[in-house]
Parts: structure tokens; sequence; C-alpha cells
């Protein structure tokens, strides 16, 4: 009896997708997911940060799309706890239920976010930096890198055919203040990868971007030059900036208060983890009427120009425990997010109208450093980690445009500019948008 021979081909390849539904095209609202075979991931789940958005004032990502599609994720990995990358997960992760993996920080962050609305907290779980997981076929590690937030980091994701790099928010910074510099061999060790999805905010700008240990002595000659109170507006999660204006306070002389609570919460749950052990005793805010002017600075929310922040309250004569006075100043360290630039222009008059002094990043950009790594920094960074190719996400389409045109003069494929919603299929050597 004859036998016939059927000759059978390799199996194929299932391919890796790639599906962004926030931060291509904008700057927030950070939501990435990562398909191979039938399992998905999402990676980070935020909300917008602008606040000239009409009507609503909660922008978070469409996920509409996921159900015609048939994608239901089943893990959420944060990268680290900034809003424009954890704040929508209370509004979004009780479609998904499933788990949620955060560093201990953003975790903290998110578990207060769930118990304001009224969700369970047992879906989300621990992880340390450094540490690795598994989620169906994909394998995780959670990568150290700086940004203004402590535990920033990369997620390394393995298929069994793919190395994916995503960055989510960095900077190399050798002067953190909190933290450790990025660890040059880790980055190494893993080139080449076959994938960067990376951060492109700063692409645009030629250098590199600021440390905080300049800005923290730019802020401390600063203050020491001020005669009256001193509010230095800042975000709540930029630790590092809360430390360096605690520690320049405290030697200009100077008891520091909190305003705001975004910032009350945020400097709560570091300390609770260890972080912040130096900064100096704080005074509530109702007790500062009892002190000097020239012995007062206030660290506050509202430097986006947020109507309901402290320091909006204060520019209109509306904070409860506190009025400004001619020869007070107010610092702002922090950039303008696109799209508040009218806000804060409007909330910088109303201070100048009551005689505050105002210092603000634009004429003094010393008081403050990007996140984000400007173009030498992309550059130093993809000759440690060698991608193949990359895909330009977080950032306006000309910053993600601007991406594109560094990796090529590094000798990386970028083909494409993905924009929310564009499901990209990752082929070998293709990178692709499906129709």
């Amino acid at each position: 009896m004859l036998q016939s021979r059927v000759q059978i081909g390799p199996r194929k390849r299932p391919p890796l997708h790639f599906l962004p539904l926030g931060g291509c095209g904008e700057i927030g609202m950070n939501l990435s997911l990562y398909g191979y075979g039938d399992e998905w991931i999402a990676i980070d789940c935020g909300m917008m940060l602008r606040q000239d958005l009409p009507d609503s004032p909660l922008q978070v990502p469409d996920v509409g799309c996921l159900t015609p599609l048939g994608i239901q994720p089943r893990a959420l990995i944060l990268t680290h706890g900034h809003e424009d990358h954890i704040g929508a997960a209370a509004w979004l992760w009780p479609h998904w239920g499933c788990p949620i993996y955060a560093t201990p920080l953003a975790a903290g962050l998110l578990r207060a976010k769930f118990l304001e609305r009224g969700l369970a907290v047992d879906a989300i779980r621990i992880v340390a930096p450094g540490d690795a997981l598994e989620s169906g076929p994909f394998a995780l590690r959670y990568l150290p890198l700086t940004h203004s937030i402590p535990e920033s980091c990369a997620l390394l994701l393995t298929t069994p055919h793919h190395r994916v790099l995503h960055t989510g928010d960095w900077k190399l910074d050798p002067e953190p203040l909190i933290g450790s510099p990025v660890d040059q061999r880790l980055y190494a060790s893993l080139a080449p990868v076959d994938l960067l999805v990376g951060d492109s905010t700063n692409a645009t700008l030629p250098g590199w971007s600021r440390s905080e240990g300049d800005v923290a002595r730019a802020l401390e000659r600063a203050i020491g030059a001020c005669t009256g109170r001193v509010i230095v507006s800042c975000f709540a999660s930029n630790l590092a900036r809360v430390l360096a204006v605690g520690r320049a306070a405290a030697r200009c002389g100077r008891r520091i208060s909190l305003m705001g609570r975004s910032m009350e919460r945020m400097v709560r749950t570091a300390r609770d983890l260890g972080y912040l052990e130096d900064l100096p005793q704080l005074v509530p805010v109702r007790d500062l009427g009892y002190l000097p002017a020239e012995e007062v600075l206030i660290i506050a929310t509202g430097s986006q120009g947020e109507p309901r922040a402290a320091l909006s309250r204060l520019a209109q004569g509306r904070h409860p425990d506190l009025e400004l006075q001619a020869g007070d100043t107010v610092i702002f360290s922090a950039k303008a997010i696109p799209g508040n630039e009218r806000l804060i222009e409007r909330l910088q008059l109303a201070l100048k109208r009551l005689d505050v002094g105002v210092l603000e990043e634009t004429r003094h950009p010393e008081l403050h450093a990007s996140g984000h790594p400007a173009q030498d920094e992309l550059r130093t960074f993809y000759g440690w980690t060698k991608p193949r190719r990359l895909l330009p996400v977080h950032g306006e389409r000309r910053h993600q445009e601007a991406h594109q045109r560094l990796a090529e003069s590094c000798g990386i494929d970028a083909p494409l500019a993905p924009d929310n919603g564009d499901l990209i299929r990752v082929e070998r050597t293709t990178l692709s948008v499906e129709r």
C-alpha cells in the first residue's frame, strides 16, 4: 500500500497588532493596546489635561471600537502615575474588569480614585520596577526610566516572535533628585529591539532636557530674591519639584504649606511610600496668617489655569484661608500644556492686577524642566537600544513627524506616524495600517 507524503510548510506566525486609542496627535489621554492572536493587553489609561475643551471637564479615550473588533483586554498595565496615564482608568476599567498592574506609587494613586467612585480595588496589583509578569502570550518586564514622577518605567513586551520596547514617558536626567539616573547597561543589554514605541513630546527640540537638579538650584536663587510671600505652582505629581521647592524654602528661611487637594493627596501618598522624607514640616494653610510674609512659601496646584484650582481661587480673592497682597510672588514651575495657554494668560493677568509678581516659564525657562527627551537624548537612547523600527506616539502630529525624521537619521525604519484608532499590523519586516 502506497502512502502519499504531504509536505507541511512552516506554521504562519500570528501578527502583532498595535492599537492606539489616545496620545497620538495629541498631548495626554494615553491608551495603547497590543494584540497577539486573539489576546490583548492595554497599556496606560489616561485623561486629557487640557482645560479649554467645551462642555465636559472630563475627557477620556473613546473605546467604542473595541467591542466591534472583539477586543477585551485581559490586563491593564500602567507605566507611571501621571493623570494622562492613569486618570481615565476609574471610568474605563469597569468595562473590562481585568487585573491592573502598577508600581506602588501609581497603585496608591489609583486606589484613591477607585475608592472615590465606589469601585473595588482588588484588581490593582503592585509590581516593582524591574519586575517581570506574564499575561497570556505576553511576557512583560518593568524597566526603570527617569521622569518627573518616581517609579516611571518602560515596558519590554515579548511574544514568541516579537520584542517591543514601549517607553512610556522618560528623560535622561543625571540628577533626578528622587531615584537613580537611567542605567545605560540595562538598556544596552536589550539591543537590538524589534520595535520601539516611543515618547515624541520633545522630538522637535534640539539638545537635552534640563535636569531637575539644575531647576532646584534656580528655584532657590529665585525664592531667595523674593521679599513677600512666595507661591510656587507646579504639577502635584512632580514630586522632585515639590521636594526641590521644599528644600529651597528651608534654605531661604521660609515655612512651607500645601494648597490644593491633589497636591495634598500626592504628598501624603508619596510619604506613605517613603518618598519626601526630608521635605520640611508642613504648616496648615489656615495658620499662614500668623507668619510674617517673608517666612511663607506655598506649593499650590493650578499651573494650567484650572478655574477651580487653588491658584485661580487666590487670584480671584475666593480662597477661604488666604488673600494675596502686593509684593507677593507667584512662580509658575510648569510648562503650558497645548490648549491651556489662554487660561494661563488670564490667570497671570489677574495676579498682576493684584500687584503680585509673576515668574513664568517662557521668560524664566530655568525654573522648569520637561520630563520628556529632547533630540540628543533620543539619539543617545536609541544608540543604546538599537531599535530596528519605531512608532512615534505621545505627541501632536508635528512631534510625531519630527520623531520619524530623527529616527530615520539614526538608521531606524519609521514609516508610520499613528493616529488614534489606527490598527497597525506588525510583521517581521513591515508595519502597515489595516483598513
